[in-house]
């Protein structure tokens, strides 16, 4: 019996020595944790600008953080409905705007969103529209909801080269900076692992990042182990993306939850301050 114990004792050790070192390679060290960066009070209002639908996915951690243990009001805004995007053989194209709105009502109860605004701007044709009508409509959105931080992606490459992803975190910086209520700004990143891992793993970030105008460096990270239901639950909501949500988090609907995210355990930002936009 006790060569039992102690082949059992052996094998967890292994489990916790893989887990620690696959860990440690995809996250950085260093980079102040959320809750210890910045201090969030009752008053603070939460909004995020993104291009399509499934964009809020790599923050859904931190989002829901922020939703319930702070109890912060949350706004969602989307430019597009993704019509362009791809179907998984769920509907056909023509049937896809509604298919991805219907997706983004089941994130709003996952994320217990306090409101949601999905705009007419064309999927995969935001860099061609009057930017300044692009601001004007976030602009509109943010004004009536007064928000305290803004989330979105960052300015040079939109996390991987997408051009709707880049046109929308410049207009959410741009807006941000006129809008006096706006303490910061969070724009999301990679460290250095993930990003390594991405380029290995994801044909798209290896065909359409650019590593001159790469992501910037984080600054603040979010544990989101403890929220880990509600971002696979977010992922898994947008069930006409399935195949892209494997290709930017390989493996996800693979593993067990508790193993993914005991390795994926963070979601990460460049945080500026008001007075850096």
């Amino acid at each position: 019996m006790i060569w039992v114990i102690f082949a059992l004792a052996l094998v967890l050790m292994l489990l916790f020595g893989v887990l620690l070192f696959a860990n440690r390679f995809v996250n950085q060290s260093g980079v102040p944790r959320l809750n210890r960066k910045i201090e969030f009070n009752k008053d603070d209002r939460i909004l995020y600008v993104v291009a399509h639908p499934d964009d809020e996915v790599l923050m859904s951690g931190t989002l829901s953080l922020l939703k319930r243990r702070y109890g912060l009001p949350v706004k969602a805004l989307y430019l597009t409905h993704g019509e362009d995007g791809p179907t998984f053989d769920l509907v056909p194209k023509s049937g896809l705007k509604a298919r991805r709105t219907q997706e983004l009502g089941r994130v709003k109860e996952i994320l217990a969103l306090d409101e949601m605004v999905v705009c007419e701007y064309p999927d995969r044709y935001l860099v061609n529209q009057n930017f300044d009508a692009v601001c004007e409509t976030v602009r509109k959105e943010a004004g009536s909801f007064h928000p305290t931080y803004v989330f979105t992606f960052d300015e040079n490459i939109g996390m991987y080269g997408h051009t709707d992803h880049v046109t929308a975190g410049k207009a959410a910086v741009q807006v941000a900076r006129k809008i006096e209520s706006v303490k910061g700004v969070f724009q999301m990143t990679l460290p250095s692992g993930m990003l390594s891992l991405a380029l290995k793993m994801s044909k798209t970030f290896r065909e359409r990042y650019d590593a001159e105008h790469g992501l910037p460096q984080p600054n603040v990270a979010a544990n989101i182990y403890r929220w880990r239901k509600i971002r696979f639950a977010v992922t898994r909501a947008h069930e006409t993306q399935t195949a892209v949500m494997r290709e930017l988090q390989p493996y996800y609907d693979k593993l067990p939850r508790w193993l993914y995210y005991a390795i994926f355990d963070r979601e990460y930002f460049f945080y500026r301050e008001r007075n850096e936009l």
